[in-house]
């Protein structure tokens, strides 16, 4: 394999030429773009939501047990120490999942790899999660992320855009093209 770099890219060809190879290369790098970014975009994500129901007179793990109810399919949460550990698997999981979403639409969308673009599809993005999550699936499925007890919606909006921007670093790096020869 050779690498060399044309207009702030790196081209990749492998020796033998396999197209195979090279497409699986970059899909690795999407994915591993995507785990990383949605991971700590997650971490941070959750932090945020531990610092805020600290400040409603909840307990920092709050947020864990709330998204225990996604695994569980329940209606509202259940304290316990299983529900916490449920949660942060969860909502690690899911945070990830939601990374690589967003790495590939931005490999599918060259376009959207200038930053400002990228900052305002990244918010776009994490608003759009938000309104998937807490409006459509939790007014069907999840019904305690649209309860009046249950998270609050203005703060989740917030949070939902911010953990967008989170992701934004992780895709300003050249990305490679496949299928370019040297």
């Amino acid at each position: 394999m050779s690498v060399r770099t044309k207009d702030d890219t790196a081209v990749i060809t492998h020796a033998g030429g396999s197209r195979l190879a090279e497409v699986a290369e970059a899909v690795g790098e999407v994915v591993s773009r995507g785990s990383v970014a949605g991971f700590v975009g997650g971490v941070g994500f959750l932090l945020a939501n531990m610092a805020f129901a600290t400040t409603q007179g909840l307990p920092a793990v709050a947020p864990m047990i709330d998204i225990s109810t996604i695994f569980h399919g329940a209606d509202t949460p259940t304290p316990s120490p299983e529900n916490m550990v449920v949660g942060l698997v969860t909502h690690t999981g899911l945070s990830i999942l939601f990374g690589i979403g967003f790495a590939l639409l931005a490999a599918a969308v060259p376009t959207l790899r200038r930053a400002p673009l990228l900052v305002v599809a990244a918010i776009a993005y994490g608003l759009l999660l938000y309104l998937v999550n807490f409006q459509i699936l939790g007014r069907t499925l999840f019904p305690w992320f649209t309860n009046p007890e249950g998270p609050n919606q203005g703060f989740e909006v917030f949070i939902h855009a911010v953990y967008g921007l989170m992701l934004v670093p992780f895709f300003l790096a050249p990305w490679r093209r496949v299928g370019v020869r040297a």
